[in-house]
């Protein structure tokens, strides 16, 4: 039975990012007219927030680094004692972009943090969006997959670096503990009434990680060309899932990861044996 919407305030993580941008909009436009924004930098933060509030939504944004010793205290001021509503976790780096700790700080340091941080604050109905990858879905070592699905250490990117210490290795082994993360934490999110899950999207077409991927991994190229629909993902397709999910809709829906890659992750498993 499709219940009432949560009330309590939209959160979207990498807010000023090519993922995040769109769930930022799209949240709004179904009707949650009260959102924080979060990403590192203040005027991209505001260039998102500011056709929202014209639209007639109130957003506050903060602009902050998640891997930062101070981040949760300023997360926890800037909700300001408002419950939370919905949560899009879209913060991340991929493996071109860093080395493989900071790689591991931010998609999961940071993402340990921010659930710790709204566990006890999400309200009834509401719903925890994380974002994993379908790079998750690839055959990976067996004793690193086991590490990473098993309960984090307190400080992942020190005690699991040894483990993952290539980009092309932390990347995927950092959305395989995300997608842990939700499992792990759904009990505890459910007797709240909550709910979390995982998004894993294939290759999307934004300029920081989607366009930067393809032109640096050729099989990343050729898995997009030679999916069913022979394209990149659009990023607004992404975003709808997401506000599905925190949607009275998906009630029923937690614990789970999405695939969101059109057919990608089947055609590389098929045609890139081993990988």
């Amino acid at each position: 039975m499709v219940g009432p919407r949560a009330e309590g305030v939209a959160i979207i993580t990498g807010a000023a990012g090519g993922m995040g941008a769109p769930c930022a909009r799209q949240m709004a436009d179904a009707g949650w007219q009260d959102l924080l924004l979060v990403d590192l930098d203040e005027a991209r933060l505001e260039a998102v927030a500011a056709p929202l509030r014209a639209a007639g939504a109130t957003v506050a944004t903060l602009a902050a680094d998640m891997t930062a010793p101070d981040f949760t205290d300023r997360f926890v001021a800037a909700l300001a004692g408002k419950p939370i509503g919905a949560l899009i976790h879209t913060a991340g780096v991929s493996p071109s972009m860093c080395d493989a700790q900071r790689i591991l700080e931010i998609n999961l340091d940071a993402t340990v943090t921010l659930v710790d941080a709204v566990r006890d604050r999400m309200a009834p109905q509401s719903c925890a969006v994380l974002f994993s990858s379908n790079s998750a879905s690839m055959p990976m070592p067996p004793e690193a997959a086991a590490a990473f699905n098993a309960p984090l250490p307190a400080k992942p990117s020190v005690d699991l670096l040894p483990i993952a210490n290539h980009p092309n290795l932390a990347y995927p082994l950092s959305k395989i503990a995300v997608r842990a993360i939700a499992r792990r934490e759904a009990h505890a999110f459910g007797k709240r009434g909550a709910r979390i899950c995982t998004v894993s999207p294939g290759l999307i077409d934004t300029p920081n990680m989607g366009r930067v991927e393809a032109q640096a991994s050729e099989m990343a190229a050729a898995m997009a060309a030679n999916a069913p629909f022979g394209r990149q993902g659009d990023p607004e397709e992404l975003a709808a899932v997401c506000v599905f999910l925190c949607s009275p809709a998906a009630s029923f829906v937690t614990a789970v990861d999405w695939l969101v890659d059109g057919g990608q992750t089947a055609t590389i498993l098929a045609n890139f044996p081993g990988q």
